[in-house]
């Protein structure tokens, strides 16, 4: 009883000379900054500015980003003002991507994947499966933005 009395106070005395270490070592005033080269608990100084290009791009007449990869759902390459929130009753996207409309509108159709209805056991159907009816769960809107920082992506696709 007397050795684990013993071997018990020599581990708290370890335990707590390593604790007063630590405390005495992180006491040392660390710099960390970001992109704003400045220290990232002070205000909101030196903080770079973003300038969004407001030209509101046309729907069917705007190049579309790459993807990073093959399966990545595309960026919509227009503004959506006016078009979100999706409801259950309203969803703009429809009126233009729809396969049956698309062609003539000369945009993207919506994909024969968002007519299966993985809920009712793979079942194709001729109407959007719910699943996909709110667009903006996968597609962002892409933006005209000069970056703070460089973006050097390059998609894995050709």
């Amino acid at each position: 009883m007397k050795k684990i009395l013993i071997s018990s106070a020599l581990v708290a005395g370890f335990i707590f000379a390593g604790c007063q270490s630590t405390t005495a070592m992180s006491s040392k005033p660390v710099k960390v900054t970001g992109i704003r080269d400045a220290n990232l608990n002070a205000d909101s100084q030196n903080l770079p500015e973003l300038k969004l290009n407001t030209t509101q791009p046309i729907p069917g007449k705007v190049k579309p980003i790459k993807t990073s990869f093959v399966t990545a759902p595309p960026m919509i390459p227009h503004s959506v003002e006016g078009m979100v929130p999706i409801t259950k009753a309203n969803n703009m996207c429809l009126n233009c991507h729809m396969p049956a409309n698309a062609k003539a509108m000369g945009v993207t159709p919506i994909p024969a994947s968002h007519f299966v209805d993985n809920f009712e056991g793979g079942k194709k159907t001729s109407k959007l499966a719910g699943s996909r009816y709110n667009c903006t769960l996968c597609h962002a809107p892409q933006a005209q933005v000069d970056p703070v920082i460089e973006n050097k992506f390059e998609s894995l696709r050709k």
